[in-house]
């Protein structure tokens, strides 16, 4: 590819989906858990999947065995195991995360603290998905801020 000039990736805002996977007979179950448990408005429904609004992101919940019936390019992803989403609790509302759940009888199957003091506690949800409430941002910042 001589002759082609790379040139700086344009830059991204931000993360709008987050996709989940359940069976299929695990679909209502797992939407009454986001939208009573953690309180995710439902923002849509397609066949096979719905949509939850979390903060400027969409998590979206899909039924693996519809999603690899429909086909078609935008079809083309799913997941055989349980996956992992990571929700960052509002300022000051880690503690009163960590009591809803317990009220609602949710399991947190582990807390931790990061190094830099953070804090992450985990569940799962009813698909098996790995679930963590984060107090606040794990991650350093980009170089340049960006």
């Amino acid at each position: 590819m001589s002759g082609d000039r790379v040139t700086e990736s344009p830059r991204l805002h931000g993360v709008l989906e987050t996709a989940l996977y359940h069976d299929r007979d695990q679909g209502r179950e797992a939407e009454r858990f986001y939208a009573e448990r953690l309180g995710l408005p439902v923002v849509a429904r397609r066949p096979g999947g719905v949509a939850l609004r979390i903060g400027a992101g969409v998590l979206l919940l899909f039924d693996r065995e519809a999603l690899a019936e429909r086909g078609g390019p935008i079809a083309d992803h799913g997941a055989s195991g349980p996956g992992h989403a990571c929700l960052q609790a509002g300022p000051g509302a880690y503690d009163a995360w960590r009591q809803h759940l317990r009220q609602s009888g949710v399991e947190i199957t582990h807390e931790q603290e990061w190094d830099g003091g953070q804090r992450s506690l985990y569940f799962h949800d009813p698909a098996g998905n790995l679930i963590e409430i984060a107090d606040r941002d794990l991650w350093p910042e980009a170089p340049g801020g960006g």
